[in-house]
């Protein structure tokens, strides 16, 4: 029997650990050392949403769990412990590949509403809208206060760490307890208290993004769209700028998913959109960034210089802490080089721990396009808005003549950081480190926001249980009664 249950412990250990690569405690400390010495050389906004006790605290706890147990996982979840309160969301780490999630990762497709999570595709006769109640006898409550610390945001926000968890739960799933082969899943079907089981064995990632484009979240049943792969290609995952019409309203949506598209065929692009738009006589545009991340901020500011009627401007101040690129042994990408991007920016602007300019090079081009908009615009946002989609949309919300609605932005109000990304790899772990060396402080008009916020809507909608079962679009199903009734 004490044979038996040895065996039962050593599969169990090894089964939690699987794929993961074992590093000993000096290797372990040498990654940590390059990985704070980055973070305080060169961010130029370590202590804007965290104070220099917590954050040294946060170094000294982490550093002390190393010991010659620790695997490159371990290091990882200590490091995203550290990122995680900076609130800088272009701060990012990439665990290293040794985890074989692409072979078992976890089934269901998931939405997070209100803090809590319901199946969002009716798979292995569970219902869509299913409440998730506990997976493997952790309630999920736990599950998505452990899964925060792996998405860094902008501020103190939220929004984009959930739409973030909704796609990556199996990744962030075994990060947090290592390969899994079965989940225990306790479920409430809508309408019913009665918690019902299911075990579900892990499948290949493959076949689980596979199930991902039947979201009823995207919102093909409100299209009437049947063929949901499709629907998912045309319209979510397509990151060029497209329009549809509600020819009965008199309204253009244009769908924006990324900014990230070469700028000359990007503008070329919005030219034939608003030529068509105008031709069309169109009254009404909605513009839909709700999954647009960013990209690069020209596009975003050619896309508003045809909606409105004013100069305008995005910045107001950007900053520096350093002209070198700290710890450049393990640089193993940048976007330019320090000489001709940091100094040649930045070296004639001194000041006090670092250097600033207070002008932005790019208001030349923030003007009003002549074949300009002139209709009722609306502007829909969500969480995962971000970096340059968030440019796009402050622009949007200091304009009083246009309407954001949805949720808060993932990106953040007063500032984000940017520009100059420099991207690392830790020595023996290979964690992939990604820092912008660049703090830019955004031109806002309401002063009164709460510091750590995104950009907040003017009319928050956020999904309800019911428009997730019906795969209803509450914001497109606002705006059409909305204009609608203004129309009669």
């Amino acid at each position: 029997m004490k044979n038996f249950i040895f065996l039962v412990t050593i599969g169990l250990i090894s089964y939690s650990t699987y794929g993961q690569h074992q590093l000993d405690s000096i290797k372990a400390a040498e990654d940590f050392t390059v990985f704070q010495k980055i973070l305080t050389e060169g961010h130029p906004a370590l202590y804007e949403y965290i104070s220099k006790d917590s954050l040294s605290h946060l170094f000294s706890s982490q550093r002390n769990k190393i010991s010659d147990s620790t695997t490159d996982i371990d290091l990882y979840k200590s490091l995203v412990t550290i990122t995680s309160p900076i609130g800088d969301g272009h701060l990012q780490l990439f665990a290293p590949n040794t985890l074989k999630t692409e072979s078992y990762y976890f089934p269901l497709i998931l939405k997070i509403i209100d803090s809590e999570f319901y199946t969002d595709t009716k798979d292995f006769g569970i219902p869509i809208g299913s409440k998730i109640v506990e997976i493997n006898e952790i309630k999920t409550a736990t599950l998505l206060q452990k899964f925060k610390k792996y998405i860094s945001s902008d501020g103190y926000n939220n929004t984009r760490k959930y739409r973030d968890i909704e796609l990556k739960f199996g990744l962030y799933f075994a990060y947090e307890f290592g390969i899994t082969k079965k989940f225990e899943i306790k479920y409430k079907t809508p309408g019913s208290e009665e918690i019902k089981s299911i075990t579900l064995d892990a499948e290949p990632f493959i076949r689980v993004r596979l199930r991902n484009a039947k979201r009823n979240s995207y919102f093909h049943p409100f299209h009437k769209n049947t063929d949901t792969i499709q629907y998912f290609e045309d319209r979510i995952s397509n990151k060029n700028p497209y329009v549809y019409y509600k020819k009965n309203l008199k309204t253009a949506i244009l769908v924006v998913n990324s900014f990230s598209g070469d700028i000359k065929i990007f503008k070329s692009t919005l030219i034939k959109i608003f030529k068509e738009i105008n031709k069309k006589k169109i009254e009404h545009l909605i513009i839909d960034v709700r999954n647009n991340d960013g990209g690069y901020r020209p596009n975003a500011i050619h896309l508003f210089s045809f909606i409105t009627d004013n100069i305008f401007k995005q910045r107001t101040k950007e900053f520096v802490a350093t002209l070198k690129i700290p710890e450049k042994d393990y640089v193993i990408k940048t976007l330019g080089d320090e000489n001709l991007f940091l100094k040649a920016k930045f070296n004639q602007h001194p000041v006090i721990d670092g250097w600033e300019i207070k002008f932005d090079e790019l208001e030349t081009i923030m003007v009003p396009e002549k074949n300009r908009f002139t209709g009722k615009v609306y502007v829909l946002t969500s969480g995962t808005t971000f970096s340059a989609g968030t440019e796009f949309v402050l622009n949007a919300k200091n304009d009083p003549e246009i309407m954001v609605l949805g949720e808060e932005t993932g990106g953040g109000y007063y500032q984000h950081l940017g520009e100059f990304p420099v991207y690392y790899e830790l020595p023996n772990s290979k964690i992939i480190m990604v820092i912008s060396l660049e703090k830019i402080e955004h031109f806002v008009k309401d002063q009164f926001v709460t510091k750590g916020s995104g950009i907040l809507p003017d009319k928050f909608i956020s999904m309800h249980l019911n428009d997730l079962i019906t795969g209803t679009d509450p914001l497109l199903k606002y705006l059409y009664q909305l204009i609608r009734v203004n129309k009669n």
